[in-house]
């Protein structure tokens, strides 16, 4: 096939390189200048022949025959370029061709022909570079940088960061099959670089999703809770957390490379979780409340005196308290209403009971009758038996406790009461009979003898 010479020299063939250029690298024919035919070469510009450039530039080169050299071989090596390091090849002869022409001067006796070449040559030179780009290596592995970066910006759950990876590990892959030799190889290396980082930071955030990982960082929070935890909620929440621990470690697969450790750490955990059961049922309002009123009914077994029986209701309290305090969510919630009823009955009957038995109450009730009796006393058995009110009451005063919440109105009352127990012995002796303990007659209004 015989291409129209691009150059200035009509009727040379492409042929006499003894190549046969594609259409497509036309531009390429500018070699032609080197034609087969060098009684022709230069015919239309006057200049010596290619014979007399080639011998005279063994003896002494100048940069024409070597832009001629040059793009003999950039012609020759376009035939068969096939991929990007034989285009780069091509681009480099056209460059150095180029190079030559341009230091030629317009005084040098080839001076038009390297001005008529140059820009021939530069269009062989950017299709030898459009080549190169369609074959790029690092192309590609941009290309696939990108979207690996637009996968991880946009992550957020497992599948995400797990294609994260794959995409950031397509892109060093491609990086490195580039050679050393890639015209860039700094930009190579600079993206290797970047890409490894960036891979490495996708592993850490897909690690997150692992079970392992996940169990650890539950029974990371759920020590970090445990060290302010103190209600019943609180523990409630980090018993949670060790279950949930455990659960993703049990998960693991037998295969999985992280099962070994997950063992141990399954054995740490439920030891954990067991210390957590034993602080929720110390504070479970309901265990505590079945505790205190255990605590009620066995000093009630005993109990005869005030102190007991304050002891009792207090425990009938602290019962009550708890109970009240148990949540409906509770599963003892039904059977901590209904004890909380019978510990309500049962503190009442306990209050009762400490009224009976509270000295100063006993004592003022004493001397309640006493001075009622002494309303209607008439006969020495009736003033006996007031006299026994009085010192009755007088005993109870002087056995209240310094404890006692009245126990500052003891002492005056014990003055009374000893002024009344005076009275009545008076009256008593002024019936010519000591006052002794005896029987009241069936019509005396004393009720209690002395």
């Amino acid at each position: 096939m015989q291409l129209r010479s691009l150059s200035p020299f009509n009727g040379i063939s492409p042929a006499c390189l003894g190549v046969a250029l594609p259409p497509i690298t036309i531009a390429l024919v500018s070699v032609m200048l080197a034609g087969c035919d060098h009684s022709i070469l230069f015919t239309a510009t006057a200049a010596p022949s290619a014979e007399s450039i080639s011998q005279s530039a063994e003896k002494n080169p100048d940069p024409v025959s070597e832009a001629v050299t040059q793009a003999t071989a950039a012609a020759h090596l376009t035939q068969s370029a096939r991929t990007w390091e034989e285009w780069d090849r091509v681009a480099q002869h056209w460059q150095e061709a180029i190079a030559r022409l341009e230091t030629v001067s317009r005084e040098h006796y080839h001076g038009d022909f390297a001005q008529q070449r140059i820009p021939v040559y530069q269009k062989n030179l950017t299709y030898a570079r459009q080549q190169f780009d369609r074959l790029d290596p690092l192309k590609p592995a941009l290309i696939k940088g990108g979207r690996a970066s637009q996968l991880t910006r946009l992550a957020v759950d497992k599948r995400d960061w797990t294609e994260g990876v794959q995409a950031w590990n397509d892109a060093v892959a491609q990086l490195q099959i580039i050679p050393p030799t890639y015209p860039e190889y700094s930009l190579v290396q600079q993206k290797r670089i970047e890409y490894e980082r960036n891979l490495t930071f996708s592993q850490q955030q897909l690690l997150q999703f692992h079970p392992f990982y996940q169990g650890m960082a539950k029974a990371e929070e759920a020590k970090q809770r445990a060290e302010t935890a103190s209600t019943m909620e609180q523990w409630e929440s980090v018993s949670l957390l060790w279950k949930q621990a455990i659960a993703l470690l049990v998960s693991i697969s037998p295969d999985d490379d992280k099962a070994i450790l997950a063992a141990p750490k399954i054995t740490e955990y439920e030891s954990h979780l067991t210390e957590v059961h034993q602080q929720i049922a110390q504070i479970d309002p309901y265990n505590r409340a079945v505790a205190q009123v255990e605590s009620a009914r066995n000093l009630e077994k005993t109990a005869n005196s005030m102190g007991e029986w304050e002891a009792v209701r207090g425990e009938w309290q602290k019962a009550i308290a708890h109970l009240k305090s148990v949540p409906p969510s509770h599963d003892k919630s039904a059977v901590a209403e209904q004890l909380l009823a019978e510990s309500q009955v049962n503190l009442a009957g306990a209050g009762q009971q400490v009224r009976q038995t509270d000295p100063f109450e006993r004592a003022v009730a004493t001397a309640a009758t006493a001075s009622q009796l002494t309303k209607s006393a008439f006969s020495l058995y009736d003033w006996n038996a007031i006299a026994s009110q009085w010192q009755e009451a007088i005993a109870l005063l002087q056995s209240v406790p310094p404890t006692h919440s009245k126990h500052p109105l003891v002492a005056p009352k014990i003055t009374a009461y000893q002024t009344a127990l005076n009275h009545a012995i008076q009256q008593s002796q002024q019936g010519l009979q000591p006052f002794t303990p005896t029987k009241p007659p069936k019509n005396s209004l004393a009720k209690t003898p002395l």
